[in-house]
Formats: structure tokens, C-alpha cells, sequence
């Protein structure tokens, strides 16, 4: 035993060191890992990245012959460092354009399926196991041929997580004739019996009739996955050990409601997906995010849900915030054991807040994402504001992130509380991107006089939201982390920090405040 501890160490003494050592073995080095147990030269693979081990079994022949396979197997574009960027020439034509992206593409297609190929010829006819096996790169139905044999591979190897995106590299989407056809078949029953997580993209899906669900499957996510509704629900009740469910931008789609219980199901993510209807019956659920794209939303029974997460795609589109009307009308009925709410939203669209009615009867946490810099000098949403969080009695946690706009009004205006209803569980609060933008003080304002039992209050002039109305990061001084993606200003902000710091001083510092707020 000892002598095998030397010859493993011989050969791997680090990470950095494995791949220097192997790449290019002579006969003694072959013949040393040859005397190593199987399970000891999987442990010494685990040590080198995917890349390292790929470039490693196409470049030597001798370590082929071993066949000895990675647990992981990740092929993607930088696996094979292939680069899928186009370059264009101002002066062709749109169709010769055309042209030589598609040649490009195949040369592309036909490069990344050689390059799969290559590592996993040697392993055909031997006995792998798996722990993770990924695809991704831009393939169509045509490459049916190579893809099928790889998933064939990747379930006779006993994987348990396959991902197969086609979303990626350059190829564009089509009407969706080119989807690959995955084949259900091959992982239900006990051909998927090892499979716990299946991330599929750009795939077509159809559920055979002796389809019988894949027993062990914990986590589905389907990104522009053709699949009508039916099929859906029988795929998800069918995987009784579901946790995890992320469907996203899944056009075929027009409502999804399993009447049979998801008695696992944990996590439930439903975004660009245009749904009438989600209804299901999860009483075990705990997180939810959703967009405005899903009309209504039933989960009455997810008694255990703590957090949802709402972010609105209409943003970056001035004026149709209508929709959001019914939305946040049911919101309260349809969610309602919420505990915490996280909301991406404009000011403009906090005002639709104005029209709900029904109470969030078990919100304690709320934390609004708010671009604000659009509308600098409306000050309506305020009311809408006061009116979310009266419809929240037992809220005790509130932030407030405003993008980091510097609205540096020349007119000093003199701040009045706005007007509303005390607030007797609002212990702490949290408000950053601070600045003179109409109606911010006034809410200040209302919160350090009808929060009866507030304990702090941090008012933030300098850090705050990126402004970029594309990204959807959340930002959250309560989450671990979550504070150092606050964006920091520029040397040339620096002047309107200091006038936002003077602005939130002479409206908010007060004798009868000092002992629960902080100005940064």
C-alpha cells in the first residue's frame, strides 16, 4: 500500500502539477499508472479541471488506452477552446454574410462533435461511471446522430446529472423545427434510475405513452424547451422525488396545472414564459420567482412558503405596466404564507401598488429593488409605496436599493412626512442609493414617525443599484455577501454624494430620530 501512496505522489503531488506530468507520459510513466488500482486513478484525475484531462486524452495516445474516464465530463466551446465569434465585413452583402456564417457554423459543429468524440471513443465499451455529464453548445436536429449516442453514453454510465444546452455559441433559433428530439425513453424506468438533475435547452419533447417518469430525478430545469402542457404535467408527476423546477422562456406553454400533489417540489422558478394559469399543489414549497409574463398564480397550499421573488421584464418599456395591475391585485390570495417578497420594479410601477386591496397577511420581510431614474420628479409612487406597506401589518424588515442615480436638484425643497397609517412590527430598515429623487425623503420621513417601534434605520447616499435596467441582480444587506455588489460612485459623483448627504441631514437628522437612524 505504501508503494502505491509513492507512485501515486510520484505522479500527482498538486493540482498545477498533474497536468504537467501526464500530458506527455513516457513508457514508464504508462506503465506505473497501469499498477494503479482504477479507483486510485480516478481520484487522480479528480485533481485536474476537464480542460486539462481533455487535452490530455486527445494528445496522448498512451493514456487513452488506459480508459480511465473523468467523473465530469463538461464539454462546452472552452473545453475545446474553439471561438465562436463572428467577424463581420462591413462591405459583403447581408447574403454573403449569411453564407459564411453558416460555413463558419458547421466547421464550428463538426469541430466541437470530433473533439466529443475524441474523448469518449476510448470509453464506449467500457464500464464508466458518472457523477456529472454536460453538453453545451449550439447543436440542431441534424447532429441527431452523435447526440443520441452521447446520451446513450451518459445513462449506460449511470450519470447523475446530465445537461444538454443547445442555447448558446452563435448558431440562432430557428422556428423551432431544429430542435433535437431528446429521447424520454432512454431515461425512465430503470435506464434513468441514477439521474438526479436534468438541465435540458433548446430541445424538443414528447413524452412517449410507456413513458413511467424518471424514478430518482430531484431537479428539471427546461430553457426553450418545446412541450405542451399536458406532457408537462405528466413529466412532473411522474418524478415523485422532484425539489427543484426552473422553467424558463418556454413559448409552447400556455398555462401548467397538476392537480396531483408535488409533495417534494422546493423551488419553483417560471420566467419569460407567457402563462395564463400556474396552478399546483406544492405543500412543501419554499421559494418562488416569477415575472409579469405569468398572468395568475394558485399556490394556496404552499403553507411553507418563505420567499418569492418578483422582477418585472416591462422596465425597460415606458407605459405597459397595465398588466401589473391584476398582478399585484392577486398577489396577496395568491401567495398567501409568504414570508419575505423581493420585488425588481420602476417607481412607476410601485404606484399599481395603489390598487391592491387584499392583505399580505404573514409578509416579515420586504425587500424592493427600485429603478428609479427614469422618473426623478413623480413623486406618485409614494403612495403606492405607503399602501404595500400597510397591506403588510406584521412586516419587520424593510430595504429599500435605488439605482444609482445622482439627482442633484438646484431647488432645495422643504420634506414633509407622507401621509399613512402606523406601522407596529417595522423594527429595521435599510434604504441605499439615497438621494433628493421626489418623494424619497417624504417616505423617510413617514417611517421615522409612524414606525412606533422601530429599532434602525440606515439611510445610504453612496452605495447603491447599477443602473442598467438589463441585469436582475438583487441587492440585500440581510443575505450573506449580498452588501459588496453595492456599486460604488465614481470620483466624478463624488460632489453629489456629499450634497445627497446633506440633503438626508438637514431633512432627517432630528433629536427624536439619533437613536435608531444612521446616515452614511
Amino acid at each position: 500500500m505504501d508503494k502505491q501512496c509513492s507512485q501515486e505522489h510520484s505522479i500527482i503531488e498538486n493540482k498545477g502539477d498533474a497536468f504537467s506530468r501526464v500530458v506527455k507520459p513516457n513508457l514508464a510513466a504508462t506503465m506505473q499508472l497501469q499498477l494503479l488500482p482504477p479507483d486510485i486513478l480516478r481520484d487522480i484525475l479528480s485533481w485536474l479541471s476537464i480542460k486539462q484531462f481533455v487535452r490530455m486524452s486527445i494528445l496522448s495516445r498512451e493514456w487513452r488506452r488506459l480508459r480511465i474516464c473523468h467523473p465530469d465530463l463538461v464539454f462546452t466551446k472552452d473545453t475545446f477552446g474553439i471561438n465562436t465569434t463572428m467577424d463581420i465585413d462591413k462591405s459583403m452583402t447581408v447574403g454573403e454574410l449569411l453564407k459564411i456564417h453558416a460555413k463558419k457554423l458547421e466547421l464550428l459543429n463538426r469541430k466541437f462533435i470530433d473533439n466529443v468524440d475524441s474523448v469518449l471513443r476510448p470509453l464506449w465499451s467500457t464500464s464508466t461511471t458518472l457523477d456529472k455529464f454536460v453538453i453545451k453548445f449550439g447543436l440542431r436536429r441534424e447532429h441527431k446522430h452523435y447526440i443520441d449516442r452521447w446520451v446513450s453514453f451518459s445513462t449506460t454510465s449511470r450519470a447523475k446529472h446530465i445537461a444538454l444546452d443547445f442555447t448558446s455559441d452563435g448558431s440562432g433559433f430557428g422556428s423551432g423545427f431544429d430542435k433535437y428530439v431528446f429521447p424520454l425513453c432512454d431515461l425512465s424506468g430503470p435506464n434513468g434510475s441514477c439521474i438526479m438533475s436534468l438541465d435540458l435547452g433548446y430541445i424538443f419533447l414528447k413524452l412517449p405513452l410507456s413513458f413511467c417518469g424518471i424514478r430518482n430525478l430531484k431537479k428539471l430545469t427546461v430553457k426553450m424547451v418545446s412541450i405542451n402542457g399536458g406532457d408537462l404535467q405528466r413529466l412532473l408527476t411522474s418524478c415523485a422525488l422532484l425539489e427543484s423546477l426552473n422553467i424558463e422562456m418556454c413559448s409552447d406553454l400556455s398555462s401548467l396545472c397538476v392537480p396531483q400533489e408535488l409533495s417534494q417540489l422546493q423551488y419553483l422558478r417560471v420566467r419569460y414564459c407567457h402563462l395564463e394559469m400556474l396552478e399546483l399543489h406544492a405543500p412543501n414549497l419554499t421559494k418562488f420567482e416569477f415575472d409579469d409574463n405569468l398572468m395568475q398564480t394558485v399556490l394556496s397550499e404552499s403553507s411553507k412558503l418563505s420567499e418569492a421573488i418578483f422582477v418585472s421584464n416591462l422596465r425597460v418599456l415606458n407605459g405597459y405596466d397595465d398588466v401589473l395591475d391584476d398582478i399585484f391585485t392577486e398577489l396577496p390570495a395568491a401567495l398567501p404564507h409568504m414570508h419575505t417578497l423581493l420585488l425588481l420594479l420602476t417607481s412607476s410601477q410601485v404606484q399599481r401598488f395603489s390598487n391592491t386591496r387584499d392583505s399580505f397577511i404573514c409578509l416579515r420581510h420586504l425587500n424592493m429593488n427600485l429603478n428609479i431614474s427614469l422618473y426623478p420628479d413623480d413623486d406618485s409612487w409614494v403612495m403606492g409605496f405607503v399602501n404595500l406597506l400597510e397591506l403588510a401589518p406584521l412586516l419587520e424588515e424593510l430595504e429599500l436599493h435605488m439605482d444609482h442615480y445622482r439627482h442633484c436638484s438646484s431647488n432645495l425643497r422643504t420634506v414633509t412626512a407622507a401621509q399613512g397609517p402606523l406601522h407596529r412590527h417595522l423594527k429595521s430598515v435599510y434604504m441605499s442609493g439615497f438621494s433628493d429623487v421626489s418623494g424619497l425623503a417624504e417616505l423617510a420621513f413617514y417611517i421615522l414617525e409612524n414606525a412606533i417601534v422601530l429599532e434602525r434605520m440606515v439611510v445610504d447616499p453612496v452605495a447603491g443599484m447599477n443602473e442598467d435596467l438589463n441585469t436582475e441582480r438583487f441587492y440585500s444587506v440581510s443575505k450573506a455577501g449580498s452588501s459588496e455588489e453595492f456599486v460604488l460612485p465614481t470620483e466624478g459623483d463624488r460632489y453629489c454624494v456629499e450634497e445627497m448627504r446633506l440633503f438626508a441631514k438637514k431633512n432627517l437628522d432630528r433629536e427624536e430620530y439619533r437613536h435608531v437612524l444612521t446616515m452614511l
